[in-house]
């Protein structure tokens, strides 16, 4: 069930292709099918960081099982994807981890 949320003050022109390059990377780096992936994007949106609206991206990875140890990694990974996708400076990106319990977590009208 891994969840990713973008929200930039990016315009993106080929939303499709974006959701659908960070899909299939987020299944890889994580190492779960893809077909229980999902990603948002929220872009152009009003945002500041550093008192500055220079580009830059706020994301949260949820994903059941998710490891302190792999947190770092992920973000050298995250933050890559924004850099060359968008043209964000990974210092300009936050990302919020999150590991909810299975129970913590519905699907097809149920739990994981």
């Amino acid at each position: 069930m891994p969840c990713l949320l973008i929200r930039t003050n990016v315009p993106v022109a080929d939303k499709p292709a974006l959701l659908r390059d960070c899909s299939a990377k987020v299944a890889a780096m994580l190492g779960k099918p893809e077909s229980y992936v999902m990603v948002q994007l929220a872009d152009a949106q009003a945002m500041c960081f550093a008192a500055s609206d220079a580009p830059l991206a706020f994301l949260e990875l949820k994903s059941l099982g998710l490891r302190s140890d792999q947190t770092e990694a992920l973000s050298a990974e995250l933050c890559g994807m924004m850099e060359t996708a968008l043209g964000i400076d990974p210092a300009r990106v936050y990302i919020e981890f999150a590991a909810p319990e299975r129970v913590m977590f519905g699907w097809n009208g149920g739990t994981f």
